[in-house]
């Protein structure tokens, strides 16, 4: 736990101008008082749950086992529901959050905190960004980082600061004298940082908890935002270093899941309220569900929640139902069984790309291998991948994606590519290498034969 506290007592600070004008819906308002005992409700616009054509909803999992989802639960699904989510599954995340990240009650005098559900983690990020991002704000982020969040920001007319990462993520040296020595004169302070601590996409860099320390006491120095987007925290697949390099010690100084130590998540280690946590189900359970969530101080969260209000409302209650059903019928133990075959179904992965790479691409690439994830970030002898990506490779039938897509400042060339492991066979895997080792040797003659 981090010593050292700047407790963060007014969040105005942190909002945008559109944020501070965020308010609650009306009708939204009323769903708190729905269920009261005795309740007769003339106010919402609710259809009649007896005319919708549905009786029950039966799925069948891989293991035999079945979901039946019918009467008040089915209704629950289908009908309008309280943007925060589902009463019954916002209560499971959040046991979910308390267990993994060794939160307090939700309640606590000084450190409430709430849970909103969300159409996938994507929907809560530009949720935030719109309650906490001015145009021509300045915002921190790791460089590289996640494409879907740069096409959030880039419209917004942003000082996007990207910091240099390395094996472990964002650099801290490199953050603090970006902030140490800002020219207030040119750019806005930045009020936000974000990052993507494990399996970060693209790099597949994650974190460790001495480099989660160091970023945060700076964050707190410079009282910055963290925006903690962590997709990939349950498919951390090596117990290494990377997580198990506590200085305090002892199995329970970091969340555990399974056997598998997953380390402290910046929420877990947030003493000053400036984490917003940011979770998605769509690389455990099912991408198609569209179930993500965001994690954080409640004065920030009503502010999202009063924004999704007028935007979708909320998530698909159905989607939802699904989750909720399949939680309750797992229970605990089942849950970590799930996150143990999913980490050693990627790790497996993983390894079958390293022997393709190994056997192919030795020299003609540069590269860390990841511990979480589903991506290997390859460092090419070319000054520019895009070309080479975007057309060459295409010719040869390989999808990569080149760097210049996840660089915080697209005028600048990128050597990089990114690769996935998560969905090609070990055998399409090790052709795709081989056609791309191809297109590099070529590419390399091509550049000696010009000289």
């Amino acid at each position: 736990m981090t010593e050292k506290s700047n407790a963060i007592k007014d969040y105005t600070y942190f909002l945008s101008k559109r944020g501070k004008l965020k308010e609650a819906s009306p009708i939204r308002s009323l769903f708190q008082y729905s269920s009261l005992p005795g309740m007769i409700s003339l106010g919402g616009g609710l259809p009649n749950a007896s005319t919708f054509p549905f009786k029950s909803i039966n799925i069948e999992l891989k293991d035999g086992s079945k979901l039946e989802i019918e009467g008040s639960d089915l209704e629950e699904a289908f009908q309008y529901s309280p943007t925060p989510g589902l009463p019954r599954l916002q209560k499971a995340l959040k046991d979910l959050q308390i267990r993994q990240h060794k939160l307090c009650s939700p309640d606590e005098p000084g450190k409430e905190w709430n849970l909103i559900i969300s159409n996938g983690s994507q929907e809560s990020l530009a949720n935030a960004f719109e309650v906490l991002i001015d145009d021509n704000d300045s915002i921190i982020t790791e460089n590289p980082t996640y494409s879907g969040t740069l096409s959030i920001l880039k419209p917004l007319s942003l000082n996007i600061c990207g910091i240099e990462t390395d094996r472990y993520g964002m650099i801290p040296e490199k953050l603090e004298r970006l902030l140490s020595e800002w020219d207030h004169s040119k750019f806005k302070f930045p009020r936000v940082i974000y990052l993507i601590p494990c399996g970060q996409n693209p790099s597949g860099t994650t974190m460790n908890h001495q480099r989660k320390l160091d970023i945060y006491s700076i964050c707190s120095k410079y009282n910055l935002l963290i925006i903690e987007d962590d997709p990939y925290y349950y498919l951390q697949f090596e117990s290494s270093e990377n997580n198990n390099d506590d200085d305090d010690g002892g199995d329970d100084d970091g969340a555990s899941c399974g056997s598998l130590n997953l380390g402290k998540s910046f929420l877990s280690m947030d003493v000053d309220g400036r984490v917003l946590r940011f979770d998605s189900l769509s690389k455990i359970l099912s991408s198609g569900l569209r179930i993500g969530f965001v994690t954080g101080n409640k004065q920030l969260l009503e502010k999202i929640n009063f924004h999704q209000q007028s935007t979708t409302l909320h998530s698909s209650g159905l989607s939802q139902a699904v989750v909720l059903s399949l939680l309750n019928k797992w229970g605990i133990e089942k849950w970590n069984q799930h996150i143990s075959f999913i980490q050693r179904f990627y790790l497996e992965k993983r390894n079958q790309m390293i022997e393709s790479i190994d056997k192919h691409l030795k020299g003609l690439v540069e590269f860390n291998i990841p511990s979480a994830g589903m991506f290997i970030w390859f460092k090419l002898a070319v000054e520019d991948s895009k070309t080479l990506i975007f057309k060459n490779a295409v010719e040869k039938k390989i999808l990569l994606v080149p760097g210049i897509s996840f660089s915080t400042d697209p005028t600048k060339p990128s050597q990089f590519v990114r690769a996935s492991f998560s969905t090609a066979s070990k055998e399409q895997m090790d052709e795709a290498l081989k056609r791309f080792a191809d297109l590099l040797n070529e590419e390399l003659n091509n550049k000696s034969n010009s000289k």
